[in-house]
Formats: C-alpha cells, sequence, structure tokens
C-alpha cells in the first residue's frame, strides 16, 4: 500500500514540449505570446522545485487508486469496477439541471460531498499549479476570427 504517491521529480528540462501552442511563422519554436507564459531560466525550472511538489500534484489519483485496490480486496473485482464506470458515466453526462457547473455527483461518487476543495470556490481554474494558461486568450480569438 502506498502511503505517498511515487516521485516523478523532473531531472532535465526538454525546450521541445515546453509549450502547445507553437509558432504559426515557425512551427518548431514556442509561441510564448499565446501560452502566456513569462521567460524563465532552465535553472528555475530544474532548482526551483521542492522534491515533494511533484508527489503532492498526483495525490488525488494515487489516493483514488489506493481506494479501488483496498476495495478489490474486501469486495472482489466486481465493486471497484462499478465505482470506476460511475463516475465515468457521471463525467461523460452533460446533464445539468442547475445552471451552475457543479460536480456534485462527482463528489458523492469520491465521497468529497462533505469537504470544500479549490475546485469548489474556483471552479474554472486549474488548482494551485502556478502556471496560468487562459484557453480563449487574446490571439487565438484574433486568429479564429480572421480565420487563420
Amino acid at each position: 500500500m502506498n502511503v505517498v504517491p511515487p516521485s516523478e521529480y523532473k531531472t532535465s528540462v526538454s525546450t521541445v514540449s515546453a509549450t502547445e501552442f507553437r509558432s504559426n511563422a515557425v512551427p518548431s519554436l514556442p509561441d510564448t505570446l499565446r501560452g502566456q507564459v513569462g521567460a524563465r531560466p532552465l535553472n528555475t525550472q530544474l532548482n526551483d522545485r521542492h522534491p515533494l511538489e511533484t508527489r503532492v500534484k498526483n495525490w488525488d489519483a494515487n489516493e483514488q487508486k489506493r481506494k479501488l485496490e483496498q476495495y478489490r480486496q474486501i469486495f472482489g473485482v466486481a465493486e471497484p469496477m462499478r465505482r470506476v464506470m460511475e463516475l465515468e458515466i457521471v463525467q461523460q453526462t452533460d446533464f445539468n439541471p442547475i445552471a451552475d457547473p457543479s460536480n456534485i455527483h462527482r463528489d458523492i461518487l469520491l465521497n468529497k460531498e462533505a469537504s470544500i476543495d479549490w475546485e469548489d470556490i474556483y471552479p474554472d481554474s486549474a488548482g494551485l499549479s502556478g502556471d496560468i494558461t487562459l484557453s480563449n486568450d487574446v490571439h487565438t480569438k484574433i486568429e479564429k476570427s480572421l480565420g487563420i
């Protein structure tokens, strides 16, 4: 049983996969304006991270895997399969009788209905990742309106 998630400590930086946005003029160069990331030295990407930061990022996923493994050991294979299928059904459903984008059904299935998380207060944010990226940035809107 894993109490602490496995470490994925970053030891190198790749400039190829640094951003998902590519320049239209030179596709091999990243588009820093559209990606909305400022210039950061490579040494801060390698050395400015705490070793536990990468473990905490995947905490919820590893906790869910651990719970499913415990359910499998106690109740058999059917229980974790049922829970995973119910969670997938809830995540794929777009029915929302309330205009609020709440995830109450998902919270009930994950047994988080009594806790308040960051996503409950700021539902459109990616959490405390530190890298703020906007899907509807100015450059993408201009390119879409001009048909580029």
